[in-house]
């Protein structure tokens, strides 16, 4: 559930005539927005592979857990800050557990709960729904108003027959979420890198050569392409950040990976549809 911006039962029909909590894919719209909350330093927009949208995020838990989601092949959507509507289900489930249900400590009025993504995987052929709260470490789970709030929200989603859970930031891999940040950007092949979309073979076929080699590392085999082919430096790394972004290339993302070191990659089998894709 969101830590940090709360509407109240008044601020509902505004909302829903906005679009916020609705839609799906590139046209989905957050309950919660970054411009809703107080600038911390931890909130933060990032273009989703998946959505194809910008999405609002916000704590650096949230940061982490979406970039493992926007990776992965079988999740199909990603919504973050999903509203718990109609809020009459919300309050009865509390009044049911004896919880109180959260409320606006200025006017009383009764806050939207939500969760942090709601998420389309495929599982076997078919689309599944399942939800996850994010906390940024165990010690958020220490206060027994915390677990209220995340019993009326585990109740709501169960009452759905939604899979629920909790994702603990300290249980992310960093590395896997530091090697995903750094080629986040690179899905589309940047044109100020200065190569032809009929080069791209060539310059992936000089750069398998030199990254293989265990004697150099990514940043120099990528430096020596730019050189051996005329490129403008940097152009090569760049394109190597695509084509592991794309999975043309293949590493393990759970090690991180240091450009200042060799690095072990794998052509994939999707590498010979390449000239038939725009760079």
């Amino acid at each position: 559930m969101s830590k940090y911006k709360a509407f109240t039962v008044s601020q509902i029909p505004s909302l829903i005539k906005e679009g916020r909590g609705q839609g799906h894919g590139p046209d989905y719209s957050p309950w919660i927005t970054v411009r809703d909350v107080p600038s911390r330093g931890k909130s933060s927009r990032e273009n989703g592979w998946t959505t194809g949208r910008s999405h609002h995020l916000l704590s650096s838990g949230e940061l982490f857990f979406f970039y493992i989601l926007d990776w992965s092949s079988k999740v199909k959507d990603i919504r973050e800050q999903y509203p718990l509507l109609p809020i009459d289900e919300t309050m009865a489930i509390a009044e049911r557990l004896g919880i109180r249900h959260p409320i606006d400590n200025k006017t009383g009025e009764s806050i939207v709960m939500t969760t942090d993504f709601l998420i389309d995987v495929e599982v076997n052929g078919d689309i599944e729904l399942i939800a996850r709260s994010v906390k940024e470490k165990p010690e958020d789970l220490a206060t027994d108003r915390t677990i209220e709030k995340l019993e009326i929200e585990r109740t709501y989603w169960k009452e759905r027959g939604i899979d629920w859970g909790i994702i603990i930031k300290s249980d992310i891999s960093l590395a896997m979420v530091k090697n995903i940040e750094w080629i986040h950007s690179s899905l589309e092949l940047d044109d100020s890198l200065g190569i032809p979309p009929e080069l791209i073979l060539q310059v992936e076929h000089s750069l398998f050569e030199a990254v293989s080699s265990p004697v150099l590392s990514l940043s120099h085999a990528a430096l020596s392409v730019d050189k051996k082919l005329g490129l403008k430096v940097g152009a090569s790394l760049g394109l190597v950040k695509h084509l592991i972004a794309k999975r043309y290339w293949t590493v393990d993302m759970a090690t991180f990976i240091n450009p200042s070191k060799a690095i072990v990659v794998e052509r994939s089998t999707l590498l010979k549809n390449y000239e038939g894709m725009s760079a």
